[in-house]
């Protein structure tokens, strides 16, 4: 059952960090309330997740990790990625916007980061017209490689488009997001795929907002067994905590379906 994902994450934060049940529920909650969301026979509210990520400790996830692969931009991008990581993202439009930084790089990749910085940054601030401009003119340098591999910031871009032209879509549609899961499972990805559970995560919110909540559990399960087996714990704690909220809006009828 789905709810179990959600519980047996919770466990094995607790046991690596050698808490018994009893403790954590002294702090939280019943006791037996506590052992049903482990066991999977509860799923926890939202509110209830957030709280014990606090007390076991476990960290919601910057933007982006500091791996992310700009290393080859000039000095800049570490003020660029210093605004993202601090989400000051009116500070990095305002300074992408008054210089000229995208005709001082050199590469397609470094263009594509800066616009993939750019653009999501206009989506959060709210010009999402604008965002979408820019993420599309990153897509417009990429390159796959022969046979049609892709590295992981191709389908960041096509993530964030796509997540983007939800927002202001009448009839919104989803190929952006099954373009990349399909390169991702067919693993025609060139690069480290540290970034990738991106592409699944903001799937799901994109869904939800569509008000789909059974397609987003679906996508964000299929992210988590993703990033288990790449052994990535990138956006996992993000991920079962938009689970629980997906899993709280699924009608009981349709939630028994997908266990």
């Amino acid at each position: 059952m789905t709810f179990e994902m959600v519980g047996s994450y919770l466990q094995r934060c607790r046991q690596q960090r050698g808490l018994a049940l009893t403790a954590l529920a002294t702090r939280l909650c019943p006791l037996n309330v506590l052992a049903a969301i482990e066991q999977g026979q509860q799923t926890p509210s939202v509110a209830q997740l957030t709280q014990l990520y606090r007390q076991l400790g476990i960290v919601r996830n910057q933007p982006l990790p500091q791996s992310y692969p700009i290393q080859r931009l000039p000095t800049f991008s570490q003020q660029l990625q210093s605004w993202w990581q601090n989400q000051k993202y009116s500070e990095l439009v305002a300074n992408i916007a008054a210089g000229d930084v995208l005709h001082r790089l050199t590469t397609d990749t470094d263009r594509q980061a800066v616009l993939y910085y750019y653009g999501r940054s206009l989506a959060i601030i709210g010009d999402v017209e604008a965002a979408e401009l820019h993420l599309r003119a990153g897509l417009m340098f990429m390159t796959p490689q022969h046979p049609k591999q892709y590295r992981s910031l191709d389908l960041l871009l096509m993530a964030a488009e796509n997540a983007v032209s939800v927002q202001i879509s009448q009839t919104p549609n989803f190929d952006g997001f099954e373009r990349a899961w399909t390169i991702m499972q067919q693993k025609r990805v060139l690069d480290n795929p540290a970034n990738l559970p991106a592409v699944y995560y903001q799937y799901a919110q994109s869904l939800l907002q569509c008000n789909a909540p059974a397609e987003a559990s679906r996508v964000l399960r299929e992210g988590i067994q993703w990033s288990q087996e790449q052994r990535l714990a990138y956006l996992l704690p993000d991920s079962y905590l938009l689970l629980a909220l997906a899993l709280k809006m699924v009608p009981g009828r349709v939630e028994a379906e997908l266990s």
